[in-house]
């Protein structure tokens, strides 16, 4: 390189330099933008029509779209990581958490008052293509790690699987929070903090309970011979979303799963589009069966509560059986994305009727039902994920690995008396 462009490239890359500094903005409404429209539809022209340049100026500096993603996601990390760190230093593991949780919504309310830039959220992640999404997963690993590290405390003994399940219990939870916490005051978030930290410490039991283990050959209950049906599609589709998110899922790649013609996809279904809010409609309706069937049994709240619970996270590690993961609602457009979220917090709605039933009858412990009741369909949610963070994770235990620290709270190990086994 000539040397006066060395000398130029310098002045660029120095902290605090024109340069770095609208490297940030781009960086700053490239975050906002994914988080409001999701990746599909947060297009390099889209982040330069907000910032108020030209595209030919804005890929001076991200020359791709992808780049630009991975770079947001990266600082992200980073940002959660340094939450971790400043907590990692204090030895009492409950003070610990609610450092951490207290931290993490701090940060919240100061994006919120337009005090710091706003975070890509990682909903979309699994959306990157290529080698960023190798770069941006590893980093995630990182988070991971850092987050599991926060259960490493003296006096917490737990066995490698359940310490791994109640780290993404726990960054789950964190990260379903960003929906429901929209509706609340910032002002409001300190008391917000303190309440979902009493659930991720204490759970919601008020007493022991069984985790019921589930039916045997529970595959068999989810296999279609018939791969031309649309159950087949959809359930093929959910898989594949879940896994390479809504553009990884190609109508190639269905039906290749499948053994079919592209052909015999659109005769199921005329878009993609559709086929997510399908297989969303067939989510919904598997969630509802489950709390139908908890609610018909002879049980206090809490029992009813982890029946539906159970069910639902078992048949998650089934290919065949995972629900599709909340992060596709990205994949369609907002009329639609608005009523899909309504019925979600339909079926969100209905546990925390549970909870108020186990409330009344003594089962569930005085808590935040509110908040209890996102936290169990952030579980159930998540759960799909599960076997890539614990590999001895499988349908027979899954329940019990991901739901003891909904019950009992994140420390129940401190009191392994209080947490039965099924």
């Amino acid at each position: 390189m000539p040397p006066e462009n060395l000398a130029a490239a310098a002045i660029n890359a120095a902290p605090g330099s024109r340069y770095e500094r609208k490297k940030e903005d781009i960086l700053n409404t490239a975050a906002s933008l994914i988080n409001r429209n999701g990746l599909r539809d947060t297009t390099l022209a889209v982040v330069a029509a907000e910032l108020g340049m030209n595209l030919k100026s804005l890929r001076y500096y991200f020359t791709r779209k992808e780049e630009l993603a991975c770079a947001a996601f990266l600082r992200s990390v980073e940002l959660h990581e340094e939450l971790i760190a400043s907590s990692r230093d204090i030895d009492d593991f409950d003070e610990r958490i609610r450092h951490f949780i207290a931290s993490y919504f701090a940060l919240k309310g100061r994006v919120r008052r337009g005090q710091q830039p706003p975070f890509v959220h990682f909903g979309d992640i699994r959306s990157l293509a290529d080698e960023r999404r190798t770069k941006a997963g590893n980093r995630y690993v990182d988070f991971f790690r850092g987050t599991r590290s926060l259960l490493d405390c003296p006096g917490l003994a737990m066995p490698a699987a359940q310490k791994n399940a109640a780290a993404h219990f726990l960054v789950s939870q964190l990260l379903w929070s960003v929906i429901w916490t929209q509706p609340y005051e910032t002002e409001d978030f300190d008391r917000v903090a303190e309440r979902f930290t009493d659930l991720l410490l204490n759970g919601i039991a008020a007493r022991p309970v069984t985790i019921p283990a589930p039916p045997g050959e529970m595959h068999n209950a989810f296999e279609d011979p018939d791969r031309l049906s649309q159950n087949a599609f959809l359930r093929t589709a959910t898989h594949l979303i879940n896994d390479l998110g809504y553009r990884g899922a190609t109508v190639e790649k269905i039906s290749s799963e499948l053994n079919v013609t592209k052909g015999a996809f659109y005769h199921h279904n005329e878009t993609r589009e559709e086929l997510v809010s399908a297989c969303f409609d067939r989510t919904f309706e598997i969630i509802r069966e489950a709390q139908d069937s908890a609610m018909r049994t002879p049980a206090d709240g809490l029992t009813r509560t982890i029946l539906a619970a159970s069910s639902l996270v078992s048949r998650q590690m089934l290919p065949e059986g995972a629900l599709l993961r909340t992060s596709a609602l990205t994949a369609v457009g907002f009329e639609l994305r608005e009523e899909l979220q309504h019925r979600m917090g339909r079926t969100t709605m209905r546990f925390a009727d549970m909870l108020n039933d186990g409330l009344l009858d003594g089962s569930v412990r005085p808590s935040d039902i509110r908040i209890a009741s996102e936290m169990i369909t952030a579980a159930i949610n998540s759960a799909q994920e599960l076997q890539n963070w614990v590999r001895e994770a499988r349908a027979d235990n899954a329940a019990e690995l991901y739901l003891t620290p909904l019950l009992y709270g994140l420390g129940a190990a401190r009191d392994r008396t209080r947490a039965p086994r099924a």
